[in-house]
């Protein structure tokens, strides 16, 4: 397996799948100039990262679809559960969530900050759907599905850890909890820590 990584970008949830796995891949870093490169185009149709190479030469991209690829398959990860489980269910719930939801508004609210934009809006938006996150761990669960981590916490404590260290988020309580456990695994350490 290869990953084709920018650091810094949506490739280092990945980066971070792959870390906790702990099989064995290799790592391709792209410039911005690489991105544009026909090669890479031929990974990836819109020239960004991440891509995933699978061991037969196939490229897959997004990042939710590589980190639950690789979930399957390496099962012994735990990081998706059981086909025909809840516990599935609820991970392609709150992993789909992360990025229709979570992933948007995020992106929206950090815009509207950037360019000095009226952010009532966007403001409002995000802290909705921080909400329904700091619902569901409010019961004093450690992660989405329960006890388990799983690729929801890679996609939506990566995010929210974003949204933390971007002001976008100041609270003390289940979501900085929760993006502080999710940070510190030392998976998503090692992942943070690969630069070039």
């Amino acid at each position: 397996m290869r990953l084709y990584h920018r650091p810094g970008s949506r490739s280092t949830r990945v980066l971070w799948t792959l870390e906790e796995i702990g099989a064995p891949y290799e790592l391709t870093i792209i410039s911005r100039e690489d991105k544009a490169s026909e090669a890479h185009r031929r990974r990836h149709p819109l020239g960004r990262v991440p891509v995933l190479e699978l061991d037969d030469g196939q490229h897959v991209f997004e990042s939710a679809a590589i980190c639950l690829h690789l979930g399957d398959l390496y099962p012994e990860s735990g990081l998706v559960p059981p086909v025909g489980t809840a516990e599935r269910a609820l991970t392609y719930q709150w992993s789909l969530f992360a990025m229709a939801e979570v992933e948007g508004s995020l992106l929206t609210l950090r815009r509207a900050r950037r360019t000095g934009d009226d952010d009532s809006e966007p403001t409002a938006k995000f802290g909705q759907i921080a909400g329904v996150l700091r619902e569901a761990l409010g019961d004093g669960r450690p992660w989405l599905v329960g006890d388990a981590f799983t690729v929801a916490d890679v996609l939506c404590g990566s995010l929210i850890g974003t949204a933390f260290r971007r002001d976008l988020l100041d609270e003390d309580g289940p979501l900085r909890d929760y993006a502080e456990r999710a940070q510190v695994r030392p998976a998503n350490v090692r992942a943070e820590a690969i630069r070039e």
